[in-house]
């Protein structure tokens, strides 16, 4: 998750339980990273253009990101438990291949949705055609 023209880029980033990401800096100042979330909580003292530091994920769940230099810079990492996870495109869709039939449950995640965690769960069932429009309201 880089950060550059003062912005984390992407904006939110998934990754799997355990992983480790890399913040490079690709901006002409410095920038510090810190996370207060329950699942991460850490703080990367500033650093400068084309260096790179690091956090690994543990824990599941939302990890808020911010920079102690621009209070404006926000990201978030998405830390999941499955290989059937993705991130919307600009028009809200998103396309997950490979997902087995039967049933299952969905959670959306959106920092602005309202709810537990930010997160919305509706159990749905994967049989036959799976090609589906469910449409999901932010608050």
């Amino acid at each position: 998750m880089a950060q550059k023209d003062l912005k984390f880029t992407p904006g939110t980033l998934i990754v799997a339980k355990g992983s480790v990401v890399a913040f490079p800096n690709l901006d002409r100042v410095r920038h510090s990273i810190y996370s207060f979330s329950r699942i991460a909580r850490f703080e990367i003292d500033l650093y400068g253009r084309e260096q790179t530091r690091a956090q690994k994920f543990d824990i599941a769940g939302a990890a808020a990101l911010g920079c102690n230099i621009h209070d404006a810079m926000r990201g978030y990492v998405r830390v999941v438990e499955t290989p059937f996870a993705a991130k919307t495109d600009a028009n809200g869709l998103v396309q997950i291949a490979g997902i087995p039939t039967g049933s299952a449950v969905m959670t959306v995640w959106h920092p602005r949705l309202r709810g537990p965690a930010n997160e919305m769960r509706a159990s749905v069932s994967l049989n036959g055609d799976f090609s589906r429009k469910i449409g999901i309201r932010l608050r």
